[in-house]
């Protein structure tokens, strides 16, 4: 099983962004990472398993269901094992 981490930014997000990121990532089987602290930030943070997936389908996947939310989001996946 390969674990990815995801991050996904957008410029000058509101809490509703996240909040709707949130709901899209979900049934896609994206976990975040750190509860809401309740501060403001750009990014947030998400774990993705896989045993089908690599980095470039995952990257892709995470583009399109941010892109949902708000268009133009700055996506970072790593692969953590």
């Amino acid at each position: 099983m390969t674990i990815y981490r995801v991050r996904v930014g957008f410029h000058n997000p509101s809490a509703l962004t996240f909040r709707q990121l949130d709901e899209i990532l979900e049934p896609q089987r994206f976990w975040r990472t750190e509860p809401e602290r309740g501060q403001f930030r750009y990014f947030t943070e998400y774990e993705y398993q896989s045993d089908v997936r690599d980095l470039c389908s995952v990257c892709s996947l995470a583009y399109s269901q941010a892109c949902r939310v708000r268009k133009c989001p700055l996506i970072l996946v790593e692969v953590l094992s």
